[in-house]
């Protein structure tokens, strides 16, 4: 499983059956750009990411990144979905792409080749596909920021087999 490590005003710690809790613990309460975590390193090849809100109200912007150090906001980023109460959204490298998506359950972005995918559904076996992007190769870290003061989502970042 891949190490995610807390960065400006977040709290990270392993949840029982694999992944991590993040959790907004200091900044201002609406704000996107004053918390933060990423994994520790990238993954060059296929990977999956699970991804779920564990509290109710918690607003974050979560995905891969290709820089997560540049700054704690959501636009470096370069694919993300936003998980908003009961709402998903796609972003890619801070912009809105359109449409939106009732939540269920947990978010996926998985990337095969070099294909990505963005997937939302209670499992990765009965989700459904929100939006597919051709030609995305490189190493991406897991990068994700948080706008609730309290809030947490918990992330799963690994290669396919450790599923």
């Amino acid at each position: 499983m891949a190490r995610i490590a807390a960065g400006a005003n977040t709290g990270v710690a392993a949840l029982a059956g694999g992944g991590w809790r993040i959790e907004k613990t200091g900044g201002t309460d609406g704000s996107y750009s004053d918390a933060a975590a990423a994994s520790l390193r990238p993954i060059a090849g296929d990977f999956v990411l699970q991804l779920t809100s564990l509290g109710a109200g918690s607003s974050a912007i979560a995905g891969v990144s290709r820089d997560p150090h540049g700054d704690d906001g959501y636009s470096r980023i370069a694919f993300a979905l936003w998980l908003s109460q009961s709402n998903l959204y796609a972003y890619e490298n801070g912009v809105h792409v359109p449409p939106v998506h009732a939540q269920n359950g947990a978010a996926w972005i998985v990337r095969l080749d070099s294909t990505l995918t963005y997937w939302i559904g209670p499992s990765l076996t009965g989700a459904s596909v929100v939006r597919t992007v051709s030609n995305v190769t490189g190493p991406l870290w897991f990068d994700c920021t948080i706008a609730t003061l309290g809030g947490a989502i918990g992330a799963r970042f690994e290669p396919p087999g450790a599923w």
